[in-house]
């Protein structure tokens, strides 16, 4: 009955499109495939029902319990199959094109979902919830709003299977409350997979009941009042897995091996290849422990590990990591070496091969594919796996002709600890990468250059990584504890909003169908929800029109991007606050370095400034800016340190030339040398003295670096002084030799 009065529905609505011509975009996202308005409008009542077929139930539950907050009405749930006026109709139909596919049609009579499978129906919800008055969102009653919703046909379904965020719960442990709440944000943007990154350096956050010590040892780190951490117990990881599944997410657990597992062998040294003991770590750094490769017991281990996690986890993928491993405890290990020879192995690299297969097949037991980022498909695997890329996109070429399947996690466009900008003022976040603009993410394209026709079906989508490096490079981000406080679950808000919504459309939405102009458009409204919600983000800054010269002046145009926001600015190069002149016409200045704006959504919630920095390029041959001086930080007949924070401008192994160029002042800077730290430890240096001025001598200083980790922290410490005084101004730049 249902099926036909679809059909029905459909035929009068396709009558009546004719009519209507060509239909306009909503600020839905991501961007469905095809959404038609029809001039009619549904008017949500206390009295509308909630209808549901076969299997349905739960997803009807579920589309009740976020309707009714906002409206404070209890909507009735029905299983009949009888359309009824003022209803939503929810149903499957298998032949909705593609997996995860819906169909919507809203009527002034009614609104019916129909998709290819449960998946399918939730993902109409989505689109429903987004058609709503953003106050939907809004956990609390909300009086006075006409609960309208635009009457259309929406046919739409997924560019690809696999739209991810990884959450690292390693380095920081966050509560079952906000990986919920997480899930929450995800599945609005209809994305479908949570990678908890369980286990890392800093933390094992599992319980696993046949070795306690893993989380009772393993889950915290410090000593004393400075002991912090936490695990999630098998009730909860059950907890999380159901939350997420209601909601369409397929939650992955990462198991790392064999690097990157130092809390389990500080809860049993017999894990590592010395058995010394160990202690989790308190400041972030990649350990050179490793399971021990020679030893059955270190398989055996893992075998009772994972024994206990595909219990938990139906996901048919386990991650495995895979990466970062350096091998100098194998190759001093006796039972390795023992390995190794017996296998006929040529170098230590190829233990970790051996290592990968052996736990692959475990785990092919259990029905599960392994994942893994992309250095464990570099070599060869005995099976199909998925590689996750994150550093180089040429490996999905040779990832897929080898038979496996690859995810783009890449770190160019969807690691989201990097800072979205690099203007003063930006909160703390990883710098060892350029910043990662909300543009760049919606720019991301899953597919590689060179990749034949016939292995990009292999691409299965992206994927977005949430590290905590920063909860581990001092205690900037900490909560205070006696208060409750959460500033690092707003903290990952805001690096998480508004990019999760621009990695969202390039994992659903067709290339072809992609526009920048036209998503930051629909994003306007989005902020909205995400106040409605309570969800933190980080407020886009005002958008430059464009300037000209009228009469020796400059003029600055610009739009604001936030619905009931607004714009106010400066014309005397302070930085603007929200008390400030309110933008509503063009603003004419003497110098584009004088302007400066900012937008505001209220007192307390406002944007970095909008501002046009004066440019070094007479410089450019110097490399990349990596700091500035000013005479408040010149002692004068005493040397002290000038720091430069050279994380990001550090990138790889290899030779740099630091230069000190004086750029304005009465007085020459002298500089007595420079020292490399890496994560707060002297790692090289080089001390002569040069000095910069009106001429230079000796200016440049020369390093070399040869442990460079991912994620590492780089500073610089120059001492310097003013040869007379301290009223100097210059700039410091930082290149790599070729």
């Amino acid at each position: 009955m249902l099926k036909t009065s679809l059909g029905k529905a459909c035929l009068l609505f396709f009558v009546i499109m004719m009519s209507y011509g060509q239909a306009v975009a909503t600020d839905i996202i991501p961007k469905p495939q095809r959404f038609e308005p029809n001039g009619e409008v549904f008017l949500l009542h206390p009295s509308t029902k909630i209808q549901y077929g076969t299997g349905l139930e739960a997803l009807a539950a579920y589309l009740e319990e976020t309707l009714s907050p906002a409206t404070g009405w209890d909507f009735e749930l029905s299983s009949s199959n009888k359309s009824k006026k003022n209803s939503i109709q929810l149903s499957i139909d298998p032949q909705v094109d593609k997996k995860e596919g819906y169909r919507l049609l809203v009527t002034a009579k009614n609104i019916q979902i129909i998709g290819n499978s449960e998946a399918g129906v939730f993902n109409g919800i989505q689109t429903l919830r987004q058609m709503l008055p953003v106050k939907i969102f809004n956990p609390r009653r909300q009086k006075d709003v006409d609960w309208a919703i635009e009457g259309a046909y929406v046919e739409d379904e997924p560019a690809y299977p696999w739209r991810g965020m990884m959450l690292d719960v390693s380095r920081y442990f966050y509560e079952v409350s906000y990986v919920k709440q997480l899930v929450d944000m995800m599945a609005m943007y209809k994305m479908n997979v949570l990678h908890l990154h369980l286990i890392d350096d800093a933390g094992w956050r599992i319980e696993i009941k046949k070795y306690p010590k893993l989380t009772s040892v393993g889950g915290f780190r410090g000593e004393g009042h400075e002991r912090t951490g936490g695990y999630y117990t098998q009730e909860e990881i059950k907890e999380i897995v159901a939350y997420a599944a209601l909601r369409n997410i397929e939650v992955i657990p990462e198991i790392e091996i064999p690097a990157h597992t130092l809390p389990a062998i500080a809860a049993y040294p017999h894990l590592s290849c010395t058995g010394a003991p160990q202690v989790v770590q308190t400041q972030h750094s990649i350990s050179g422990e490793l399971y021990c490769v020679g030893r059955e017991s270190t398989f055996d281990f893992l075998q009772d590990v994972f024994d206990e996690v595909v219990a938990l986890f139906p996901s048919k993928y386990i991650h495995i990591g895979g990466d970062e491993a350096r091998y100098d405890r194998w190759a001093a290990c006796a039972h390795c070496q023992k390995r190794k020879e017996s296998l006929g192995l040529e170098k230590e690299a190829d233990l970790q091969v051996y290592f990968t297969n052996r736990i692959q097949k475990v785990l092919k037991k259990h029905g599960k594919t392994i994942v893994g980022w992309d250095e464990i498909i570099e070599r060869g695997l005995d099976d199909k796996a998925v590689g996750m890329v994150w550093h180089n996109k040429k490996k999905a070429i040779l990832g897929t002709q080898a038979g496996h399947d690859m995810v783009m996690a890449l770190s160019s466009h969807a690691y989201f600890d990097v800072a979205e900008s690099n203007i003063p003022g930006e909160v703390k976040a990883a710098t060892w990468l350029s910043p990662i603009s909300l543009e760049k993410v919606y720019g991301m394209d899953p597919m590689v250059k060179g990749l034949g026709e016939e292995y990009q079906s292999q691409v299965l989508g992206v994927h977005a990584t949430l590290w905590s490096d920063q909860f581990i490079h001092g205690t900037i981000l900490q909560e205070i504890l006696p208060i409750n406080e959460n500033r690092s679950e707003k903290y990952f808000d805001y690096l998480t909003f508004p990019r999760m919504a621009a990695l969202a459309e390039v994992a659903w939405t067709d290339k072809s169908r992609k526009d920048w102009s036209d998503f930051e458009e629909r994003m306007r409204e989005h902020y909205n929800r995400y106040d409605e919600a309570g969800y933190g983000y980080r407020v886009p800054q005002p958008k430059l029109v464009g300037t000209k010269e009228i009469n020796g002046s400059i003029e600055v145009s610009l739009e604001n991007v936030v619905n009931k926001g607004y714009i106010t600015y400066t014309t005397n190069g302070l930085k603007p606050n929200t008390y400030d002149q309110v933008y509503s016409k063009p603003v004419l200045v003497d110098k584009l370095s004088d302007f400066k704006a900012i937008t505001v959504v209220n007192r307390h919630q406002f944007s970095l400034p909008l501002y046009f920095p004066e440019k070094y390029e007479k410089y450019k041959k110097y490399g990349t800016l990596l700091g500035e001086w000013k005479p408040v930080l010149i002692k004068g007949a005493e040397f002290g340190a000038l720091e430069l924070n050279a994380t990001g401008k550090i990138d790889s192994n290899g030779h740099y030339e630091i230069t000190f160029i004086y750029t304005d002042g009465a007085h020459k800077l002298e500089i007595e040398g420079i020292s490399v730290y890496k994560n707060r430890q002297l790692i090289t240096e080089d001390q002569h003295f040069g000095e910069t001025g009106t001429s230079s001598n000796k200016n440049t200083y020369r390093i070399e670096i040869d442990e460079y980790e991912t994620g590492a922290e780089f500073k610089i410490k120059a001492m310097v002084r003013g040869d007379i005084g301290n009223d100097s101004h210059g700039v410091v730049f930082i290149k790599k030799k070729e």
